[in-house]
């Protein structure tokens, strides 16, 4: 039931708001923290709101960021056919149309972040949760079902934040590095996630939220947005603790070198027909997501795990260092930071839909896939030793497992023993409840802690994930509130008790995050041993290997994808 009154408005800098009542909390949606990025403002860092007259109504949420939907799905398919012909239809990843990531109410005029609080929230003084989506930097938005944030918000008693950012070109790709007259358009969606964090951090007192209290999260690409906070001290004045879930810097998403970056910014001119960068102020959007599709469409996972990314890029302004080498190697240069980081069993099951080594491979083909990591030796011995650890499992199953822990699993650790040998407080979980729908076959897969953790377990909200079909109602409750009461601790205090301890590298402590919650000290250590053993068990080892594919890759593709260069 929605309901307004006037205890749901409120002012801020630019104006007065009115909320709805909704779920047992007052409900802020479709929030401006920026001007639209839109016509002269396209490819421009984010401006505060223009104030407004009146008592603007927050009772729907805006527009999603302009994505790859089932509204412009049609037209998005005949651009890539007159960009080349020669594409195989149209890419699932990274423009999900199925009903999961659907956002048809999509637009670049999209700065907006929806906040929920308590009703029975005081004046001042609730802890606050700012939270990044996932989505590659390509789909999804800070109003998806699945992370609602009215159940935390009221069952745990802080004020829970979900703002959207630019995806894809118009936020991924940076044009500024190029000659022309778009200098500010480098790292736009790095640039929207500080401006909605400023802009909470200057209003939330006005919901009764504290300031001084803000913990920053987010979900894989939305995990990396955090990634990027924790290395830019300019935003360090803003947020006071950190959870990372699902960090992984080796993917689409991931940091990307100067070099890599102008790269794909060429090729977006060469397959968009232009020769001037300012030009691009006039592309439809939907020729950009063409464009997208069809360099996705070159870089088949089985044959590169490298993608053209949409990720941010090293420079000196937003993004000062790639932030997992950072993270693992240096000094913290945040006072005071307290950090949660969690990861699933098994991560990369959620991408096996795109990649048929991890379905149906064989032994040789696995191998042909971790050659682009570990080197022909290096595949082998890996593959033997994970075999031994795990007898029982078919090679496209070691195959996720292997690139579970490498590319998420490996990150995580590193970054949690460099910062725990600082004390600074870091706690670790992995998910690990085994989900029985689509034939059990994803088990505890990337994004299925997320329903546990917002505590979104009604039968609407399990609709949207397949995963979850058949799984025990009961259970999920039951583990939901354990589990989320400890997550919900974290983010009030920073201190979540004995049930989730401290890790350091001597106990190794991992909560176990599954049909019980309950640490395991040394959870992870022989697969650690594994990667360690073999020259694979720090960041900066594996990054080396996957900058040299991304290059190789990048470097192939450009040939092939050159086209005459327009006006």
């Amino acid at each position: 039931m929605h309901t307004m009154d006037a205890q749901a408005v409120t002012r801020v800098t630019a104006g007065l708001l009115r909320g709805i009542h909704e779920e047992g909390v007052i409900a802020y949606h479709g929030v401006p923290f920026a001007q639209p990025p839109v016509e002269p403002l396209r490819f421009r860092s984010p401006l505060p709101p223009e104030p407004w007259q009146g008592v603007k109504d927050a009772s729907r949420p805006g527009p999603a960021s302009y994505q790859f939907n089932s509204a412009n799905q049609g037209e998005v398919e005949r651009i890539v056919r007159d960009i080349d012909p020669g594409v195989p239809g149209i890419m699932a990843w990274p423009g999900y149309t199925n009903a999961t990531y659907r956002h048809n109410h999509a637009a670049e005029d999209c700065l907006y972040l929806d906040m929920w609080v308590p009703e029975s929230a005081p004046h001042r003084g609730l802890p606050v949760y700012v939270y990044y989506h996932g989505g590659a930097n390509a789909v999804s938005s800070g109003s998806f079902a699945l992370e609602r944030g009215a159940n935390l918000a009221r069952e745990a008693n802080v004020i829970v934040v979900r703002p959207n950012y630019r995806l894809g070109a118009l936020g991924w790709v940076h044009f500024g590095l190029l000659a022309g007259d778009l200098p500010e358009a480098v790292n736009l969606g790095v640039q929207d996630q500080l401006a909605a964090l400023k802009w909470v951090h200057e209003n939330v007192v006005a919901f009764g939220g504290d300031p001084e209290n803000i913990t920053v999260g987010g979900e894989s690409a939305g995990a990396t947005a955090v990634s990027h906070l924790l290395t830019n001290p300019n935003a360090h004045p803003y947020f006071r603790r950190a959870v990372l879930q699902s960090l992984s810097p080796f993917n689409l998403w991931c940091t990307q070198q100067r070099s890599e970056a102008v790269t794909v910014a060429r090729m977006y001119l060469d397959l968009l027909g232009l020769y001037n960068p300012s030009r691009l102020q006039d592309v439809d959007p939907n020729r950009f997501l063409a464009v997208q599709n069809v360099l996705t469409r070159y870089f088949p996972p089985d044959h590169h795990l490298a993608w053209p990314p949409l990720g941010a890029v090293v420079d000196e302004n937003w993004v000062p260092q790639v932030p997992a080498l950072h993270l693992s190697e240096n000094v913290a240069a945040k006072p005071g930071l307290e950090v949660a980081i969690g990861f699933a069993k098994d991560e990369w099951q959620f991408f096996r839909g795109h990649s048929e080594t991890v379905r149906h491979g064989s032994r040789q083909d696995v191998l042909r896939v971790m050659e682009q990591v570990f080197g022909a030796d290096g595949a082998e011995e890996v593959y033997r030793r994970m075999h031994e650890l795990h007898p029982g499992h078919l090679p496209g199953r070691l195959l996720s497992d292997i690139m579970s822990f490498e590319f998420f699993k490996l990150p995580s650790l590193a970054i949690a023993r460099n910062l725990s040998a600082q004390r600074i407080p870091v706690h670790l979980f992995q998910f690990s409840y085994d989900l029985p729908g689509l034939d059990g076959r994803l088990r505890a897969v990337h994004t299925g802690d997320i329903p546990f953790l917002f505590r979104n377990h009604s039968e609407r909200d399990l609709a949207w994930w397949p995963a979850f079909d058949g799984a025990d109602r009961g259970e999920v409750r039951r583990v939901s509130a354990r589990m989320g009461e400890l997550y919900a601790s974290f983010i009030r205090s920073g201190r979540p008790g004995a049930g989730w301890p401290r890790f350091d590298a001597a106990n190794g402590n991992v909560l176990w995050f599954g049909r019980s919650v309950e640490p395991r000290p040394g959870l992870l250590k022989r697969e650690g041993d594994i990667f360690q053993e073999n020259g694979f068990g720090t960041v900066r080892a594996v990054e080396d290997a996957l900058v040299e594919n991304v290059r190789d890759a990048l470097a192939n593709t450009s040939a092939t994808c050159g086209l005459p260069r327009g006006g």
